[in-house]
């Protein structure tokens, strides 16, 4: 009776698995799985986003790094360097050892597809540059602090579609 118990039990559990792995695989259509699982994944606020994953933002922040070539200035430029990196979307940055009245010059630079808007504020004074994302340049201003303290923001309708960077340095 034990060998008829086991051998049962063996089969019927065999059966339970076919069965649920059967009726999983039948309830979504085989033609149409892949296109299914890239809409899903791809339904967020803008129709057109890339997938908001992390290695597809960061390669993104990456490109808009690559523009402003951080990577050798940030070597040798130590001195005048005051801040750089790259921000969220939105997102900002804080630095509150800047002093009132530091002559600075700010380059931002963002990549993919869409706008993003950086917003750079000390005290009172406060400036804002629309930068496009699709073409390839970086965009300089100068800005001088008016309080202690300074703050970068970055902000973009199609944040998952947009890599940004920035440097601040003092101006000599």
């Amino acid at each position: 009776m034990y060998r008829f118990t086991r051998h049962t039990a063996t089969a019927l559990t065999a059966v339970a698995l076919i069965t649920g792995m059967t009726s999983a695989c039948s309830d979504s259509p085989t033609p149409s799985k892949a296109p299914q699982s890239h809409k899903t994944a791809s339904s967020t606020p803008s129709p057109t986003a890339q997938p908001s994953s992390p290695s597809g933002r960061e390669k993104l922040d990456k490109e808009a790094r690559d523009l402003l070539n951080m990577t050798d200035r940030l070597e040798s430029d130590e001195e005048g360097l005051i801040s750089s990196g790259s921000l969220a979307v939105p997102g900002e940055n804080l630095d509150e050892t800047i002093k009132t009245g530091t002559a600075l010059r700010v380059e931002v630079a963002c990549a993919g597809e869409g706008t993003v808007t950086f917003t750079v504020a000390s005290g009172t004074a406060k400036t804002a540059k629309r930068v496009d994302c699709t073409q390839p340049m970086t965009n300089k201003f100068d800005f001088t602090t008016a309080g202690p303290g300074l703050t970068i923001q970055a902000d973009s309708p199609e944040e998952d579609r947009v890599g940004t960077a920035y440097m601040m340095s003092r101006i000599s």
